[in-house]
């Protein structure tokens, strides 16, 4: 098993926005919280909330490890997200425009990308969904790193 990490630098206020959106309210998280003793995410996202609602302007780099046992990412995978970092495509369409493959095999592969949280598809004109990668960078960590020890 390898280890994926996403890693993007924002402000307190981003992560803020991100909770509100989620949770709506304070109160709402911490109802949840009440009623889900056991869930920790509710736990981490009430200390985040009570910590950045302080420090709006605070830098934070955030990580996302996407574990990858059962996703295998390959080589046609990495091209297209470092077309999508590096080319900022306006649509699915332009992106295999970019990587000189038919859509029908772009399109299977960017859904996946999304849906294992890679890249974000945000709404374009008409029905075009535009790939982004929000992310600084990533890494790909094959054994133990020594972020992990």
């Amino acid at each position: 098993m390898y280890q994926i990490r996403l890693v993007r630098k924002m402000k307190g206020k981003e992560i803020m926005d991100g909770l509100k959106t989620e949770y709506g309210s304070l109160d709402n998280l911490k109802k949840l919280h009440k009623e889900n003793k056991k869930n920790p995410i509710f736990c981490y996202h009430l200390e985040e909330w009570e910590h950045y609602e302080d420090n709006l302007d605070i830098d934070v780099t955030q990580r996302k490890v996407i574990f990858a046992k059962n996703y295998p990412i390959g080589k046609i995978e990495l091209e297209l997200l470092d077309l999508i970092k590096s080319s900022n495509p306006e649509s699915i369409r332009d992106l295999a425009r970019l990587s000189n493959r038919d859509i029908k095999t772009v399109q299977p592969k960017v859904n996946s990308l999304a849906e294992e949280g890679f890249i974000e598809l945000k709404n374009g004109t008409k029905n075009n969904k535009i790939p982004v990668f929000p992310y600084e960078y990533m890494e790909i960590v094959i054994g133990e790193s020594p972020v992990d020890k």
